[in-house]
């Protein structure tokens, strides 16, 4: 409860100081700043220092960092020719071919977990980042439902 107060603070500070409310703001333009806004306040409400995925949205987040430089360091990377697309052979080797593959597509999801290779701390930042995900999701609702409201 005190998270998604300090996140809902956070986000609304946010809104008001990207002027979310502008009418001579665009919908791409108004959809980007509203994201922007949410990730600060969710980085502001967990704390920077506390798991990775923060610290890599904190530094999204900073004005001067340039996305094209980010996005060419995690470009993916083009498959060896010869490589299978499915492994074959004993079920161990299926088992850890599948690992692989579900460790790299949640290091896609998750921010500030490609260099991780421990499957343990991986878990544990998306588990971390997938509940305040939905701490934003639940704040933001109430936001919408506040919005919504008719007033008296």
């Amino acid at each position: 409860m005190q998270f998604k107060r300090a996140l809902l603070k956070s986000l609304l500070l946010g809104l008001r100081e990207r002027g979310v409310a502008s009418r001579e703001m665009g919908f791409l333009e108004r959809k980007r700043a509203i994201r922007r806004a949410a990730d600060a306040a969710l980085v502001s409400a967990r704390g920077s220092d506390a798991t990775r995925w923060s610290q890599a949205l904190e530094t999204q987040c900073r004005p001067s960092t340039s996305k094209r430089v980010l996005r060419r360091c995690h470009r993916p990377r083009p498959r060896k020719a010869g490589t299978a697309a499915r492994p074959r052979g004993s079920a161990g080797v299926v088992a850890r071919a599948m690992l692989r593959k579900r460790t790299q597509v949640l290091k896609g999801i998750v921010p500030g977990v490609q260099a991780v290779d421990d499957e343990c701390t991986l878990l544990g930042e998306a588990l971390d980042y997938a509940v305040c995900l939905k701490a934003q999701v639940d704040v933001m609702q109430l936001l919408v439902r506040a919005l919504q409201a008719p007033k008296q």
